[in-house]
């Protein structure tokens, strides 16, 4: 199997991508490292107002062009949210994580069909409301609490 990796800008600056090389090509997967530093989409710095164009340049300068070249049947490997986000929504690939990946090729049962590998559906409305909603009740009644408990040791003092 062949797969192309684009490393984390997290990963690349701090820990480094060569444990992760090692661990590939033990499990007979040959990879090849794209050198492009960031997708461009940097967390949330794509999906803000006026960098949209910044965002497509850099995936422009190796991730895209390598993509388009890439045989159907070459995996994407992206271990970054933000990769998988970029690669799908400026391509027609989808990046899978190292642990999907090595699953796939561990699993003696399965051969791995990148080019029928079905892409995500929306979220349903419900869990994009959950996933914001709860959090933020979280903060607010963390909030609630610590403000009534400052008040009170201000009260005592």
């Amino acid at each position: 199997m062949h797969a192309l990796a684009q490393v984390h800008r997290h990963q690349h600056a701090i820990t480094g991508w060569d444990k992760d090389q090692e661990l590939l090509a033990g499990a007979g997967v040959s990879v090849e490292r794209l050198h492009s530093g960031c997708c461009g989409l940097a967390g949330n710095f794509g999906f803000e107002r006026g960098h949209l164009d910044v965002s497509r340049a850099c995936a422009e300068q190796v991730l895209l062009p390598a993509l388009r070249e890439a045989d159907p049947n070459t995996a994407m490997l992206a271990d970054g949210f933000s990769c998988r986000t970029q690669i799908h929504e400026l391509s027609d690939r989808d990046g899978i994580h190292l642990a999907e990946l090595l699953a796939s090729v561990l699993d003696s049962d399965t051969s791995p069909d990148w080019t029928t590998a079905q892409r995500p559906t929306e979220p349903p409305r419900w869990a994009r409301f959950t996933a914001t909603a709860a959090p933020a009740v979280a903060g607010l009644s963390v909030g609630g609490w610590l403000a009534r408990a400052l008040m009170r040791a201000a009260r005592r003092t």
